[in-house]
């Protein structure tokens, strides 16, 4: 029997309540539309929060601003004023990345940088820019950081096709907008798309009343949350500062699943262009994306749109313009993004079942509690013997937390033995697998399974040796709200940036190591880099970081 939209609006919202509750998390706000309307939406708060959330509270959506972006440069495509597939240097005069390339006799390359694999993420461009990056707290112009941008040096080669997000190429699509336009980007978006999309409480900057209604968010880690910082985004914000509110991203949500038409019949881009940024053109191993939006499956329907991220704010936008269903969802506590992506799947799933398009999905999995003594049994340090590796496993607070270089992921109890990884920055989705206790002895766990090896119970545990050659270059680097490690573990030295992507860095010269994991990978890290101001620290692509006071 199919359930009514009162049902899976009940449901869904139970499922928000029980990740708010299990997660700590302040708030999570929710809709689910169909282009007529919404079908279920609310928000989700803890207990004793002193502040309300209602529908007029407004969220920073981060990266589903590139959205927005993409849209108002594409109105421009359809009147003919831009083409995607120039070279950006007709529009940017001296837009000239280095492309190293072109000099490979092998493989030679055209080297452009086209709006449109600026748009899809294929151009090669680094990820931030020198200024106004995402930890760069000072206000930037997009002139000033275009102007950095133009003898950057690639990390890809721009005709290979491959998806490297980048926030500075976004950027530059911006700045295009705004030489387009003759006004300011903020503004040109505002009268462009906000405003015709019905969207008045939404703005890429921050004007007083929006800044008074601004929800309050919070970072996280293992030992506090504290609250986030608020500033604009460096270069005019366009690949990350859009401030909106729920029924605002609901109406945008609707003007998508009806073809670029808003709910007045006003249409803010024609249907076969819109549909044509939907397309898939860049690529990795886990996604897909057209022109910048997020292009994705659910149970064989096609799923577009994009997630956002920024201190302390997490955002989740989905839509299946087939199946006539979009969700978004909004959350104030920073790395909750692989929680709203389950929370957006199950939502559409009971959509779809409630329309008899797919089966009623199983709720979302909750677990036993941990009695206090076996969370003490499990406790303790273990080790990998074949690879050197180092795991700790604590009990706080009456949770059980595995620590994989200071990155605490929770683990939550499936069977006796048996603990998934689930907490608030790490799931079922994402990279970690589930652990399992395989021995026992004198009340203790003595050794674990995790990462297809097992690792056995150490005591006495001394700290790893550190290599002379790495040894200056462990320490602390960048601003206060946003610190950057670099420590050594497990025979490797590593990098921990934005407060819990750990890449690992392997050496391509005396002092330059190429970064591997989930945010900067295939960027370059310099140690003992200079800044103008002669201060010394790492650079990380484009991007210096000062070495922190007694780091």
């Amino acid at each position: 029997m199919k359930p009514t939209i009162k049902e899976i609006g009940q449901e869904w919202r139970t499922a928000v309540e029980h990740q708010v509750r299990d997660k700590r998390i302040p708030s999570i706000s929710y809709a689910l539309v169909d282009r007529e309307g919404t079908l279920a939406a609310g928000h989700a708060t803890a207990a004793g929060l002193p502040h309300p959330v209602t529908d007029e509270s407004v969220f920073r959506v981060g990266s589903c601003s590139k959205m927005f972006t993409g849209i108002a440069l594409m109105q421009f495509a359809t009147q003919g004023k831009i083409e995607l597939d120039a070279d950006v240097s007709k529009y940017v005069p001296g837009f000239a990345p280095i492309n190293p390339f072109a000099a490979n006799d092998a493989a030679p390359t055209t080297g452009r940088v086209t709006l449109r694999k600026l748009m899809s993420h294929t151009s090669g461009l680094v990820r931030e820019p020198s200024i106004g990056h995402y930890l760069d707290d000072t206000e930037v112009s997009m002139e000033a950081m275009v102007e950095e941008l133009k003898t950057s040096t690639l990390k890809e080669d721009p005709d290979g096709g491959v998806f490297q997000y980048s926030n500075a190429g976004i950027s530059v699509v911006g700045y295009l907008v705004q030489q387009l336009a003759g006004v300011p980007f903020a503004e040109h978006v505002r009268r462009s798309v906000l405003e015709p999309l019905g969207m008045h409480d939404s703005s890429f900057v921050q004007t007083e009343s929006l800044r008074r209604r601004l929800c309050p968010a919070f970072m996280w880690t293992f030992d506090e949350d504290i609250p986030a910082p608020v500033f604009d985004m460096g270069g005019g914000g366009a690949a990350g500062n859009l401030f909106s509110t729920i029924p605002d991203m609901s109406r945008f949500t609707r003007a998508m699943l009806r073809g670029g038409f808003t709910d007045s019949d006003v249409s803010i881009l024609p249907t076969g262009t819109l549909h044509s940024m939907w397309q898939p053109i860049g690529h990795s191993a886990s996604a897909a994306y057209g022109l910048t939006f997020g292009v994705a499956d659910l149970d064989g329907w096609r799923a577009i749109g994009h997630n956002g991220a920024v201190y302390g704010y997490a955002t989740q936008l989905t839509f299946l313009p087939e199946a006539d269903l979009g969700v978004v969802l909004c959350a104030t506590l920073d790395m909750t993004n692989e929680i709203l992506v389950r929370l957006a799947q199950y939502g559409l799933r009971l959509g779809l079942a409630a329309r008899g398009m797919g089966r009623r999905p199983d709720p979302l999995p909750t677990y036993r509690s941990i009695p206090e003594d076996r969370l003490d049994a499990l406790a303790g340090d273990y080790a990998n013997a074949s690879t050197g590796e180092r795991v700790r496993i604590v009990a706080r607070a009456g949770r059980l937390y595995l620590l994989v270089d200071d990155l605490p992921l929770r683990l939550q109890a499936s069977s006796e033995t048996e603990f998934a990884v689930d907490g608030r920055a790490f799931g079922p989705l994402g990279p970690f697998p589930s652990v399992r206790f395989v021995r026992e002895e004198g009340g203790r766990s003595t050794m674990l399974r995790w990462k297809d090896a097992e690792w056995t119970r150490v005591t006495n545990l001394e700290p790893e040796i550190v290599p002379d050659e790495y040894a200056g270059f462990i320490g602390e680097y960048g601003p206060d709200f946003n610190i950057t490690s670099i420590f050594y573990s497990g025979g490797e030295l590593k990098c921990t940036i934005e407060y819990f992507y750990t890449h690992t860095l392997h050496r391509i010269s005396d002092r330059t190591f190429k970064m591997h994991g989930l945010l900067y990978d295939d960027e370059t890290l310099e140690f003992d880099a200079r800044d103008r101001e002669r201060r010394t620290g790492i650079r990380v692509g484009p991007m210096f970081l000062a070495r922190r006071s007694g780091s």
